[in-house]
């Protein structure tokens, strides 16, 4: 009885649909189905996939959303009940049990391709415009010769040379913090120590720390730069490497030399259990000179910050970052007269036998 009361409602459904019934030769009646009911029922059912599809991914995207905030309250609660050193080598572990599944390493490549874009990532003019700008503010402050004025307040002074300040400010929670160069020479061109930050294999001599630097992608209008670095660690660590994107000018109306770079995620370079990937890092080096791009004499700002994800104290740290960035600039400033065909002079009985700092080669 119910076959039959299903078979008379699809018949009434197909003679609705304006399905034309005939009957073959062993009296079977079959509904032929018109081009046009075709078309229309399958618009429908695309119609109906499409919205259960997005309902779907709106229920994900909860579920997802949800999964999240609780694994941020974990590691927040873990991260206070064991303090940063214990947290950051809860991350490193979870990170490489992560990166060993194949599968997912392919994932990630693809995840990087939607990630990056030219037009989203790289520095636009007015990035640039700022970073004069911090310049110039920078430049005045020393002017007066204080430290007082509005712009810099908020930034704590830890070394006060004639020729070299450094300042630091803490970021997000305060366990590190970005730090802001200002210093002067006066026997070597601004166009040398522009050059010498820029060549990848000339770094590569003078950077003993230096395991892989390379060009990945190139943005051929503005002539921007995805570079990855892999820098040497102290034993036990892992090396951390580095990929971002760089930007640089030279601006002859506002009389500046520019250097910028980010961290970025790139399909190219996908993250490597070899290494440890840091994941945040910015440099900002802006070069004004005396007189002109090849006389002797300049000024210059760099202001940096990056986080190596390392099990260092946070005390122990920052006092290598502190001192690490000056022992950069001159370990710069060796290699920008030795490119300049000049013999080097040491700026400091400190760069003439350095110790090994892990933070003092990350700064460009």
């Amino acid at each position: 009885m119910a076959a039959e009361k299903l078979l008379t409602n699809a018949r009434y459904l197909l003679h609705r649909f304006g399905c034309k019934p005939c009957t073959n030769s062993s009296n079977t009646t079959n509904f032929i189905i018109p081009e046009c009911v075709v078309r229309r029922f399958s618009t429908r059912l695309s119609e109906k996939i499409t919205v259960l599809g997005r309902l779907f991914t709106k229920q994900c995207n909860a579920i997802a959303a949800q999964r999240i905030i609780r694994t941020s309250q974990i590691l927040k609660l873990y991260r206070e009940l064991y303090g940063d050193k214990s947290y950051f080598k809860l991350l490193d572990r979870l990170g490489s049990g992560f990166l060993k599944n194949a599968k997912i390493r392919q994932f990630g490549v693809l995840f990087g391709a939607a990630l990056f874009s030219w037009e989203k990532d790289n520095f636009t003019d007015q990035e640039l415009s700022r970073c004069i700008d911090d310049m110039e503010e920078v430049c005045h402050v020393e002017d007066q010769h204080t430290a007082s004025i509005s712009y810099m307040k908020s930034w704590e002074i830890v070394i006060d040379r004639e020729h070299l300040k450094v300042w630091r400010r803490p970021v997000s929670d305060g366990y590190l913090y970005e730090y802001k160069v200002y210093g002067t020479f006066y026997d070597i061109p601004p166009r040398a120590f522009f050059n010498v930050q820029i060549d990848l294999e000339y770094r590569k001599q003078w950077d003993r720390l230096v395991k892989k630097l390379e060009c990945i992608d190139k943005e051929e209008k503005t002539g921007s730069e995805v570079i990855h670095w892999v820098t040497h660690f102290p034993y036990p660590m892992y090396s951390r490497d580095y990929v971002y994107v760089r930007r640089s000018k030279v601006d002859t109306e506002r009389n500046v030399m520019l250097l910028v770079s980010r961290s970025v995620d790139h399909p190219a370079c996908p993250e490597d259990v070899t290494y440890v990937r840091v994941g945040v890092y910015n440099s900002q080096m802006v070069i004004k000179p005396h007189k002109s791009f090849d006389d002797n004499g300049f000024d210059y700002v760099l202001t940096y910050h990056d986080d190596p994800r390392s099990a260092f104290p946070s005390l122990a740290y920052n006092w290598m970052a502190s001192t690490g960035v000056p022992d950069f600039v001159d370990k710069l400033h060796m290699a920008a007269k030795a490119l300049h065909g000049k013999p080097v002079i040491h700026t400091s009985p400190k760069a003439q036998q350095a110790p090994y700092n892990p933070v003092s080669q990350q700064y460009v």
